[in-house]
């Protein structure tokens, strides 16, 4: 089976970028700053309240290290254009999941928090580790970058467990 993400060209492209020293760029293209902004309309703001609404406090002091290593990474390759793409299709893949396999579901169904956790693994972690295949020396990604994205989006209102 083959792999038709669009992860490994902008990767070759990310490489190009970094070697060449550019092309910089000032601001965040449309797809990414989406998830920039805050959304305001959660009446649940915050990841730490996020997660203590789902039943997920002893998840707070790794989440909030996770969000700030995933933040980090966003800042240090913010002035690459594929990088920000390949965040883009990232944070967009998990937002999905979460508008449409978690949240509806699990107010609806009731989903438990084992049935989440493998919905995270199974459409987010795994996917997005098998999209960036083996990375290169500037630009990788981890477990705890891509649970950091999903942290990231929780505090911006993207995300919520129920």
């Amino acid at each position: 089976m083959s792999n038709h993400s669009q992860i490994p060209g902008l990767l070759r492209r990310l490489g190009k970028e970094i070697e060449e020293g550019g092309p910089g760029i000032e601001g965040f293209i449309d797809d990414l700053q989406m998830f920039q902004d805050h959304r305001s309309s959660s009446s649940v703001v915050g990841l730490k309240a996020k997660l203590t609404d789902a039943e997920r406090e002893d998840e707070i002091d790794s989440a909030e290290l996770k969000k700030e290593l995933f933040a980090k990474l966003l800042l240090r390759m913010q002035h690459y254009p594929s990088a920000q793409r390949i965040f883009a299709l990232f944070l967009a893949r998990i937002n999905d999941v979460f508008e449409h396999h978690i949240t509806p579901h699990a107010n609806e169904s009731g989903l438990d928090r084992r049935a989440v956790d493998g919905i995270i693994e199974e459409k987010i972690v795994q996917p997005t580790l098998q999209d960036m295949g083996e990375g290169f020396e500037h630009f990788t990604i981890n477990h705890a970058h891509v649970r950091g994205m999903i942290y990231w989006l929780a505090d911006r209102c993207f995300v919520r467990w129920k």
